[in-house]
């Protein structure tokens, strides 16, 4: 039984360390408003950063063409610009964002071309730091149509690495000048981009509280009933079993808190809390003996 409980703790604490956070993200909600452009999912440090249609200038230094607008999406909306004539290796759409401490990127994306006013066919994604020049993503050629289920990206692996806190940047340019319908990208071809997801693993495990700064569980070990204190307003906190089964639940608790969990079971368990005006769960492991 010890060595069964062992080998469960064991891939608790492998998954809260493999587990795939999103990073930042685009979903096109709203077609107006100063935020509309913006990343609407992930850390709140990358909220600030909007989806741009770029051009090369040179190989660290692009121009921005503000002709962004919105169409019909995939699932809401989705972002759409004209202007892709002659854009061969030269025009792109483009994200940036930060990931301190993150491994083990992926990225996810839906691309179509409008079919009446034939836009591009081909694309490819690529990467860089703000010290570095692009690099091609490995599996990254995307060849688009006239609707939402042809071009589309999921979970492609990309080899982020040294960031530290700078910037980071994707961007899906175009391949060729070639338009959906076999023919030449026109200046008013039109091509759209929609549900963008960079999701990564914190290299420190699954956003691990650093009991020093914002939060205290004492005594610990301990036999299931134990103090949560936080230096911060909590607005949802739980307690996960090694079945993945939520054992203990509350909102709003108290800075300084008492948690008592029913017919506890010595073994490893997962707190789960998320701090008031924050959209992300940080979470650590405590031990009941």
């Amino acid at each position: 039984m010890k060595k069964q409980l062992l080998f469960a703790m064991m891939l608790i604490i492998a998954g809260a360390l493999s587990a795939q956070e999103t990073i930042t993200g685009w979903t096109f909600p709203a077609t107006s408003g100063p935020d509309s452009l913006y990343a609407n999912l992930g850390l709140t440090q990358n909220h600030s950063y909007d989806i741009r249609f770029q051009w090369v200038l040179t190989p660290t230094s692009d121009s921005t063409v503000n002709t962004v607008t919105f169409v019909t999406g995939a699932t809401t909306y989705a972002a759409a610009t004209t202007g892709w004539d002659n854009g061969a290796d030269i025009k792109f759409w483009s994200i940036k964002f930060k990931a301190n401490n993150y491994t083990n990127f992926k990225v996810s994306s839906k691309q179509m071309s409008n079919a009446n006013n034939a836009g591009p066919r081909d694309f490819k994604l690529q990467w860089r730091l703000s010290s570095g020049t692009y690099a091609d993503i490995s599996g990254g050629a995307v060849t688009l149509g006239p609707d939402w289920t042809t071009g589309v990206v999921t979970d492609l692996p990309v080899p982020i690495a040294g960031q530290g806190t700078g910037s980071i940047y994707i961007r899906w340019l175009m391949a060729s000048n070639t338009d959906i319908n076999g023919g030449t990208v026109t200046p008013a071809g039109q091509s759209m981009i929609d549900d963008i997801l960079v999701t990564a693993v914190n290299s420190t495990g699954q956003n691990e509280i650093l009991y020093t700064n914002r939060l205290k569980v004492y005594p610990s070990p301990n036999n299931g009933t134990f103090t949560l204190s936080s230096t911060e307003p909590v607005e949802a906190m739980s307690i996960t079993d090694l079945s993945g089964k939520i054992i203990v639940k509350m909102t709003n608790p108290a800075l300084k808190q008492l948690v008592k969990i029913s017919d506890a079971k010595p073994g490893l368990y997962l707190l789960t809390v998320r701090f008031r005006g924050s959209d992300q769960d940080v979470s650590t492991r405590i031990v009941v003996e």
